[in-house]
């Protein structure tokens, strides 16, 4: 079996298969004939707006090669200079400087794969893959031979195709394996892969391939070989197979079989169709041609493209469609504005577009036009050929009257043709607006007043006449037949006859009145050049400007549709109000005023409307839109307009104090931050004139900001806490519906501020509250025991001091009473003894008044002291007092002397009143670590008893004895029998404390 045109098959598909895909090509071939005809058209392309981007405007190099759209609603730019991402506004370009993997910036092909990954081929790089911000690339090591790149392919199973100048690869879990030069296939050069609704592989470059279930089979194109190297492949809607090659364009008749597309001679780099079945080849020199239903035409960079040498076309998720040339990028968008063009509209200051009582549109600029079917036709009035008219007005009984720049006014009644200048009576011959009264007089406003014509003559109206600025620009009367007069320096109201002040006069006084219009209600509108809308009603004046919502403070002319609509037209866009929005707003009821806007932008940015002069933009009886611009009169359809998709917004950069925080799932700001800038961006690929944005902090601020355009969210000074940022996007004229992204903040406070510093502070304050109570409840009980304490030793120092003298001498008085009267020496001695024991008691309590005063800064020897002691109490009780001292002495504080003198002289006291002993010995004893001091008497002795050192007892000899060394860090030990006498023993540590303290020499 032989097959037409298949040069080589190496596996053939069964018979069956093969009839039914003969049958369905032959098909095609009968019921769809050849589509593409290449034949220039008008430069407008209908239907579209354009914009075109270059190194200007962003582009790292002027070369645009390959486009591809992400997931993520992100539009990816293959350049010469780098890969470009962009949103609809701003670029961001990676290349090798900032993405070191991408070591060749010329990026030739894209691919947006189903798993939202992007695939980059470069010119002699290799193949790089991108997802979630992550780089790899593939090279010779991964099994890619050739590193220039020309097509990236998915197919329906997911499968990756690799196209290159040496070789087609497939990239299949994470593997790439050559497929060329592989048992039955040929080696082959690819620049183009495309996949059919058979779900079969076709493959060109050097050869033309196509693979299916059963093989790869190779086909043969008309024409030599040399021009038939394939660059594009495309299969339509309707089944037929288009082949681009070097030398032109071909299509698939039937199985195998290929004929040329007329009209093709160029390379034919690119074959798209998009969303609506229109069919686009991009050429190299050629521009571009595109065929939808029978109609097809071509355009070129004379007219409409950056370049005649188009590299990439298409067409992303809004319906946009972009071609990528030689000297930059061109979007086509889907629009229900266009223009009409004029030749030599630019060469023109002014621009006036005016429709008469039969529906007939005429724009007056460089030259008169006469608009026919959409297309600007030169007209000329007879006897008017080189006239510069201004405005037309076409009066009630079918006159004409013309308004020139400089020649006056004419008036043209059928055949008849009449000029009026100022010698006829005119203020001036520069005519600025016409307007026909309801009584049929003529108004003309010229540069300098106005004029009215009646049937009599000219009645002129100058400032020395009332009007209020000499420079008019628009006339208009209102429903009661009074003229309103806009000038460049306020407006002025003549009724009947006479100019008039009321408050809308007295409030625009130093404004701009470029256009004026009632509407239904009787409310009179005011457009001024720079501040706004003004509104006069029922006796009030309600101003508005962009701060209540209006697209812009320049508004040229106002135009009310059925709907109750304001169109209004300003130096560089258009905008649909409602105007019931603007009522309820002057009355208080509302602040809502939704905005649609028509921007200009998408036609270079160059384009502007005109203003000044009448009439400056009238509605058709179908609604349409029309307007004046220095490119020409442009048009809107009302019924092609839709709502525009709202699109997702991204939080591009946080900005704390200056500095990038590269993690914008969650902010976290430093205590010490005081400034926050957010910038956020919506991912939208077309015009982004009719969007608006506002934000909220959450936790921070209850009502949103209004952002407008404006695309970052400021913030100073913070206070600690947990906030949320919400940033919406919404249309400008419908603000119910949003998109909106979140971001969390948190804004830290210093270690001082947080809870668990201040939970440490409030703990801390209670311990030291707590702290400060024990310290003062110790103080107290301190001053307590310390009182007690020396109530404790005065009542020592009493009782072994005063006390003991007083019982001494009371002893000794006893024995002289007791004694006879012939005993006189011994009661002169007993009676010396008692007067010393006075003596010596007073001595012993000044002493101890002395030392409360002084403290224990002297000392005293306790040998001398104890000594004397002895020798006293010897000579006082007549007994044996005898003073034993060992060890070598050392020196002690007074105090510590002070209380051991006292505990020895308790002890001997207590043994002669009570023990009545014959001998006492009193031992004491300075070893090296303490210091003993010890009283034996051999008196009766007692039955020790602890309860007699009770305190509430009568008997504070052994207490005493006893709180003295538990003062001094004493130790003390009583130890007695009845009939055995009783020994004292103290023991104190030699210490610091106790001994006192010598200065060099002592």
């Amino acid at each position: 079996m032989s097959v037409p045109g298949i040069v080589r098959s190496w596996k053939f598909p069964n018979f069956l298969s093969f009839s039914l895909s003969f049958c369905w090509v032959l098909a095609f071939f009968i019921v769809f004939p050849s589509r593409i005809h290449a034949t220039e058209q008008p430069p407008a392309f209908s239907g579209y707006t354009k914009r075109t981007w270059q190194v200007r405007d962003g582009l790292p190099e002027q070369t645009v090669q390959s486009f591809a759209q992400t997931p993520d609603g992100y539009l990816w730019i293959g350049t010469t200079g780098g890969l470009v991402r962009f949103d609809g506004a701003r670029f961001v370009v990676y290349d090798h400087e900032n993405t070191p993997l991408i070591t060749e910036n010329s990026i030739f092909c894209l691919l947006a794969s189903k798993d939202g990954a992007l695939w980059l081929g470069t010119e002699g790089g290799g193949l790089i893959h991108s997802q979630n911000g992550i780089f790899r690339s593939y090279s010779a090591a991964d099994g890619l031979t050739n590193g220039f790149i020309r097509k990236i392919f998915e197919d329906s199973k997911g499968a990756i195709w690799i196209g290159t100048d040496n070789g087609l690869f497939k990239f299949l879990n994470g593997r790439i394996e050559r497929v060329d030069g592989v048992g039955d296939v040929p080696l082959v050069a690819i620049h183009a892969i495309a996949e059919d609704h058979l779900g079969r592989l076709w493959v060109g470059g050097s050869r033309l391939l196509m693979f299916d279930g059963a093989g790869v089979h190779e086909y043969q194109l008309k024409g030599l070989a040399s021009q038939n190297r394939v660059k594009s492949i495309l299969e339509a809607a309707d089944g037929t197979i288009y082949v681009g090659t070097v030398s032109g364009l071909q299509r698939m008749l039937q199985l195998g079989i290929f004929e040329k597309v007329n009209g093709f001679s160029n390379t034919v780099r690119v074959l798209r169709e998009t969303s609506d079945r229109a069919l686009w080849a991009g050429t190299i020199g050629s521009g571009v041609v595109t065929s939808h239903g029978n109609a097809s035409f071509s355009f070129s960079a004379s007219s409409f493209l950056p370049s005649n040498t188009v590299l990439d076309i298409f067409e992303d998720k809004e319906k946009n469609v972009w071609v990528g040339t030689q000297a930059g990028m061109l979007r086509l968008s889907k629009t229900p504005v266009s223009v009409v063009s004029l030749p030599d509209a630019t060469d023109s200051d002014f621009g006036t577009i005016y429709q008469d009582p039969e529906g007939v549109l005429w724009v007056a600029s460089t030259h008169l036009y006469k608009l026919s079917n959409g297309v600007a036709v030169p007209y000329a009035f007879p006897g008017l050929s080189g006239v510069k008219v201004r405005n037309l007005l076409r009066a009630k009984d079918g006159s004409w009257w013309l308004g020139t720049d400089g020649s006056g006014v004419y008036r043209l009644n059928k055949d008849h043709l009449e000029q009026f200048t100022t010698r006829q009576g005119l203020t001036n011959n520069f005519s600025r607006a016409l307007l026909e009264d309801r009584s049929g007089n003529i108004w003309i406003a010229a540069d300098e007043g106005v004029n009215e014509w009646t049937p009599h003559g000219f009645i002129n109206y100058q400032v020395k006449d009332g009007l209020c600025y000499f420079s008019t620009r628009v006339l208009f009367e209102d429903h009661a037949g009074d003229i309103w007069v806009g000038t460049d320096r306020g407006v002025s109201h003549l009724h009947n006859g006479v100019f008039e002040n009321d408050p809308a006069t007295d409030a625009l006084k130093q404004e701009k009145v470029w256009s004026i219009h009632e509407d239904s209600d009787n409310g009179l509108w005011f457009g001024t050049r720079s501040d706004g809308l003004f509104r006069y009603k029922s006796g009030n004046v309600t101003h508005y400007t962009v701060a209540q919502g209006l697209g812009s403070d320049s508004i040229y002319q106002i135009l009310e549709d059925k709907k109750g609509n304001f169109w209004t037209s300003g130096p560089n866009g258009i905008s649909l109000l409602n105007r019931h929005e603007l009522d309820a707003m002057a009355d208080g009821s509302s602040q809502h005023l939704s905005i649609r806007l028509y921007g200009l932008a998408e036609e270079g940015g160059n384009t502007e409307l005109y203003g000044g002069t009448q009439s400056a933009g009238t509605l058709s009886p179908h609604g349409d839109v029309w307007f004046p611009s220095n490119k020409g009169p442009i048009h809107i359809a009302p019924e092609q307009t839709s709502r525009i998709p709202l699109p997702p917004v991204r939080i591009e950069q946080v900005l704390a104090d200056g500095r990038a925080i590269p993690d914008l799932q969650k902010i976290e700001l430093d205590p010490r931050n005081s400034r926050l800038e957010v910038s956020y961006a919506p991912i939208l690929l077309g015009s982004q004139d009719e969007i608006r944005f506002r934000y909220k902090l959450e936790g921070f601020e209850e009502n949103w900001n209004t952002a407008g355009s404006r695309r970052i969210a400021y913030y100073t000074n913070l206070p600690p806490g947990k906030y949320t940022l919400r940033i919406a996007v919404f249309a400008a004229d419908d603000s119910s519906q949003s998109s909106e992204v979140t971001l969390p903040i948190l804004q830290r406070p210093h270690f001082y501020r947080t809870p668990a510093f201040i939970g440490v502070c409030i703990l801390m304050l209670g311990l030291l509250i707590w702290g400060l109570h024990r310290f003062r409840l110790r103080q107290m009980h301190g001053r307590f025991h310390a009182v007690l304490e020396e109530r404790t030793r005065l009542a020592r120092e009493m009782h072994d001091t005063l006390i003991q003298g007083c019982a001494s001498v009371s002893a000794l008085l006893e024995a002289v009473t007791s004694l006879g009267q012939t005993d006189d020496n011994l009661k002169r001695d007993l009676l010396g003894y008692a007067r010393t024991q006075v003596r010596t008691t007073i001595d012993e309590a000044r002493q101890v008044v002395w030392n409360l005063r002084r403290g224990d800064e002297s000392s005293n020897d306790i040998v001398m002291a104890l000594g004397k002691m002895c020798e006293q109490l010897s000579k006082e009780f007549s007994i044996s007092v005898e003073c034993h001292v060992e060890g070598e002495p050392f020196p002690l504080n007074q105090s510590i002397s002070h209380e051991l003198l006292m505990v020895a002289r308790e002890s001997v006291y207590n043994a002669a009143l009570h023990a009545h002993p014959s001998k006492v010995q009193v031992h004491l004893a300075f070893g090296k670590d303490e210091l003993i001091l010890e009283t034996q008497d051999d008196g009766c002795g007692f039955d020790f008893d602890s309860s007699l050192m009770a305190s509430d007892r009568k008997h504070y000899g052994i207490l005493g004895m006893q709180e003295r060394m538990k003062r001094i860090g004493g130790e003390f030990e009583l130890s007695t029998n009845k009939g055995n006498g009783t020994r004292v023993r103290v023991q104190v540590p030699r210490t610091t404390s106790i001994v006192q303290d010598l200065v060099p020499g002592d």
